[in-house]
């Protein structure tokens, strides 16, 4: 706990070079050292060992009610660094739940509602696979026109570069509006969710 704040790796060795000395401390000073070890781990991205880490700790601090260590609220801190790690191994429906207690459990709280909201957003892009070809192939639709235009139909065959250059804009401003019309809609029913979230208080922690 007097290792510098963030040598968090210094923090790792010292713990595990020393885990059966913490282990025999008296329970309010060994779950605080394990709270520093745990929240190392994800300090430098080890997200998988993290939340097998909290699981077993989330439960210690209900059971020895613990609140604060210094202005760190516990619970809550854990619990939102397991959502995040969630969310970066992609793991995004257990994300959601996570971030969704939490704004139940703090509604004050403006950093749960954007992590909700960032999570369902990144879920969306996952599963849009289809989309995205659909707008990959529409684009190399469009450069190919363009690059048609301008090479063969504009210097010799203007009146049918006219024609085939309204098509494209109609291509490109299709393409963008329903990609907008895409974001706009899961944006939109992401933000309801969070609103359902915070009308629902019960949590099933």
């Amino acid at each position: 706990m007097l290792i510098e704040k963030r040598a968090y790796r210094e923090k790792i060795k010292f713990f595990e070079r020393n885990k059966e000395a913490i282990l025999a401390l008296d329970a309010p000073l060994e779950t605080e050292i394990w709270f520093y070890y745990t929240q190392a781990t994800f300090e430098i991205g080890d997200y998988r060992k993290f939340i097998k880490l909290s699981e077993p700790l989330l439960q210690k601090v209900i059971a020895e009610n613990v609140y604060f260590y210094g202005d760190v609220n516990v619970y809550q801190s854990l619990l939102f660094n397991k959502a995040a790690c969630h969310l970066n191994i992609k793991e995004y429906k257990k994300a959601e739940y996570l971030f969704g207690e939490l704004i139940k459990i703090d509604p004050n709280n403006k950093l749960y509602p954007k992590a909700f909201l960032q999570n369902r957003l990144l879920e969306k892009i996952k599963d849009s696979m289809t989309v995205k070809y659909i707008a990959v192939v529409m684009l190399f639709v469009i450069i190919a026109m363009c690059l048609l235009e301008m090479l063969v139909l504009n210097p010799f065959y203007p009146e049918a570069g006219v024609r085939l250059g309204m098509l494209r804009d109609v291509l490109a401003i299709s393409l963008f509006g329903t990609l907008l019309i895409y974001a706009a809609y899961h944006y939109l029913s992401a933000k309801q969710s969070v609103r359902q979230k915070l009308l629902d208080k019960k949590t099933y922690l």
